[in-house]
């Protein structure tokens, strides 16, 4: 049967049935999307009341009659971007955020409450492939249909809390790609230590050690542009600006975030996620990447040492200079 969850008659009218020529009502689910994609800035009312009413209207519909005709189950079906926050969806973000308020609410007035953050299902992951894909490069992981199914005995259970967050995710690509917009400290629990990230031995970082001291700069220089370039989809026989700012190449926050992970894998070093924004160019982020490689660090501190060895030199007169010299041809220093 179908009936408007927002059309109080249609619902009373459906109520009605329940222990008369139906079996008497055990649960209420509500899973509800409508509406587009939008940014906040360019977000019309229409968008907001086409996103609200089958959420939030039915809801309060949905709890008034479960108030005179009381269930065992009352599950709403939420989103962890309640959580996460979303740039295009701001208002499906608003609703969930008060699904989660609102089942807190019906506990503590003794009533049965669940809601359920969900993260991406494969099902919807396999017809929105756009939007998947920027999922993806999130960090947000389709799940298998059954995977979330089989999850949801387990967070309807009287003893599970309120509400229960059921996602896949890379949660350090999750993290790095939502960190460039603002803290989000929601996920500090889920991350391995920094300590514990990027000390595999690479590739690259085994040829750089391998490659005469003098080389090794300018083999990190051109490794970084060329990581960039394939970041930013450019082709290989494109030259890079390195002296360019990433982000007036066309560079996005997530792909900041995959040059940032790129980095950090290829050099096997713990690199901060904000690294591109605050080293934006190849010149830039080199200098600062010779800073963090200690087979660069030796390069500096021994090119320091002789300076300062030559610096030393010329504050000596002539005849001492001589005299140093002598002593060494004498094997004596």
């Amino acid at each position: 049967m179908a009936a408007d969850a927002t059309d109080p008659a249609a619902m009373q009218t459906l109520f009605d049935r329940f222990g008369t020529e139906l079996p008497p009502l055990e649960g209420i689910y509500l899973a509800a999307f409508a509406g587009r994609p939008a940014l906040l800035s360019e977000m019309t009312d229409d968008d907001v009341t086409t996103m609200f009413r089958p959420k939030l209207d039915a809801l309060a519909l949905l709890h008034r009659r479960s108030l005179k005709s009381p269930v065992r189950h009352f599950v709403l079906f939420s989103s962890v971007s309640g959580l996460l926050g979303s740039r295009w969806l701001a208002h499906y973000t608003a609703t969930s955020a008060f699904l989660d308020s609102f089942a807190g609410a019906r506990r503590t007035m003794g009533l049965p409450a669940t809601v359920v953050d969900w993260g991406l299902w494969k099902s919807l992951a396999d017809v929105q492939k756009d939007a998947t894909q920027i999922s993806a490069e999130s960090g947000l992981q389709p799940m298998a249909d059954e995977v979330a199914i089989g999850a949801l005995p387990l967070v309807m259970n009287p003893d599970a809390a309120v509400a229960t967050v059921v996602v896949a995710a890379d949660w350090p690509l999750l993290a790095a790609a939502y960190r460039t917009r603002g803290a989000l400290r929601i996920v500090d629990d889920l991350l391995p230590a920094p300590e514990d990230v990027g000390k595999g031995e690479s590739e690259f970082r085994t040829s750089l050690r391998s490659c005469p001291a003098e080389k090794r700069r300018d083999m990190l220089f051109d490794h970084v542009g060329a990581l960039a370039a394939t970041v930013m989809g450019m082709p290989p026989t494109e030259p890079l600006d390195p002296s360019a700012g990433f982000f007036q190449l066309g560079m996005d926050s997530l792909m900041s975030v995959t040059l940032q992970r790129a980095l950090s894998e290829s050099l096997g070093e713990f690199l901060p996620a904000s690294v591109v924004f605050d080293y934006p160019t190849v010149y830039s982020l080199t200098d600062y990447l010779a800073t963090v490689l200690p087979e660069l660090l030796e390069i500096g501190a021994t090119a320091v040492a002789t300076q300062q060895a030559t610096d030393s030199y010329h504050e000596l007169t002539e005849a001492e200079l001589l005299e140093q010299l002598s002593e060494r041809l004498r094997g004596t220093q």
